[in-house]
């Protein structure tokens, strides 16, 4: 396969498209749009309409700019425009799947973001002879953050629990590169003491 189509395979399973939202506002769009039209027939049917006639909505929104109080229009059209700016947004931005292509071959290789948290919880929990439920990886799209609970009596820096996990991920080669985050939680015997 060419290096463009590996590319665009990796982007499609590490991007989520933005299907459920586009449903949602066509539906909505769509229910407006029959809406509408309902309105439409009952007013030239000359039965009373549904909830609004379509020349009393039409002469509200022609009256809407001066309407009283100004402040209730202000908070509208300030809602209008956040739900304009987070369409924008979801139609610019891409979706993220919990996934990671790695760096390991020429070949595309996609892994889920629980699976590299578990080999660098294992990695890390090694070096640091921990038990297995001393150390918790969480991996996001930029950053890995690792918590380690150690025995109480033992003392862990940041920095070994950094380096260890770090050298995990290098191996990976991971796209995009993970800033990893430590964290060493301090037991009661340990907090008592100190």
């Amino acid at each position: 396969m060419s290096t463009q189509v590996l590319k665009r395979v990796v982007r499609r399973e590490t991007h989520s498209p933005r299907t459920v939202v586009t449903v949602v506002l066509l539906v909505l769009i769509a229910l407006a749009a029959v809406y509408t039209g309902v309105e439409i027939v009952l007013s030239l049917a000359g039965a009373g309409p549904l909830l609004v006639a379509p020349g009393a909505a039409l002469a509200w929104l022609v009256a809407l700019p001066g309407a009283q109080p100004q402040s209730a229009v202000v908070a509208g059209a300030a809602v209008v425009a956040v739900i304009g700016v987070i369409l924008v947004w979801l139609a610019l931005s891409p979706g993220r799947l919990p996934k990671h292509q790695l760096g390991l071959s020429e070949h595309a290789v996609v892994v889920d973001n629980g699976v590299i948290a578990s080999a660098v919880a294992e990695r890390v929990r090694r070096e640091l002879d921990l038990p297995r439920d001393g150390v918790v990886v969480g991996i996001g799209h930029r950053g890995a953050d690792v918590t380690v609970r150690p025995e109480p009596g033992r003392r862990i820096d940041r920095s070994e629990v950094r380096e260890a996990a770090e050298a995990e991920l290098q191996t990976y080669s991971s796209s995009p590169a993970l800033k990893v985050r430590a964290r060493v939680q301090r037991t009661a015997e340990t907090e008592g003491a100190s």
